[in-house]
């Protein structure tokens, strides 16, 4: 193996997006290979555990989405989806973060309307940060035998729905891909 390994790593999971008595729900997840589902805290990223084997350090360079949503409401909803660079607890992505340039809306219709869509993007984490700064801080690398990656290196990409009055469990069922292109370095010492 070289010294330094770049893939792309991909997250496939679908969830349910409701807030059953609310009007604002989310699900976020992050550049942290080691753990990119908040909800699961592990390493459920196909290909990480082998490649941590290998190398005892990382570094994302591109978080992709494809958000494929589907509203199981009887009412339209606001979708917003985006990046950011601090952690947005469901409920409270609002529709104000529309004005943060990583991010954009849509609407869904209703249950028997229009209701299914695809959001996707792909981005350099440099371009999320709106720095180079990824590239050599070591707040910006993470370790391949635990969490460890402080939040202030960490990026997110979020998707969230928006409803004028509030939502029953159904809410909005969605199928996440999440892409992260890793540089993996620093190789471990491989005894046999």
């Amino acid at each position: 193996m070289p010294q330094e390994y770049t893939t792309t790593l991909k997250y496939i999971v679908q969830d349910v997006v409701a807030n059953n008595g609310g009007t604002a729900a989310s699900i976020r997840f992050r550049t942290e290979a080691y753990d990119v589902d908040p909800a699961l805290a592990s390493t459920a990223m196909p290909g990480f555990a082998e490649l941590a084997q290998i190398y005892s350090r990382y570094r994302t360079l591109r978080l992709g989405y494809k958000f494929s949503a589907a509203n199981q409401e009887g009412i339209n909803m606001t979708v917003i989806h985006g990046y950011s660079i601090n952690s947005i607890a469901s409920g409270s992505l609002s529709i104000t973060y529309a004005g943060n340039p990583h991010f954009s809306t849509a609407i869904l219709g209703p249950l028997t309307g229009m209701n299914r869509k695809v959001f996707s993007k792909n981005l350099p984490v440099t371009a999320i940060a709106g720095t180079q700064q990824p590239l050599f801080d070591d707040l910006y690398t993470g370790s391949t035998t635990s969490a460890t990656l402080p939040t202030a290196g960490t990026v997110y990409c979020n998707f969230g729905i928006i409803t004028p009055v509030a939502m029953t469990a159904a809410g909005c069922l969605v199928t996440v891909e999440v892409s992260l292109q890793i540089q993996f370095y620093r190789m471990n010492l491989l005894v046999s």
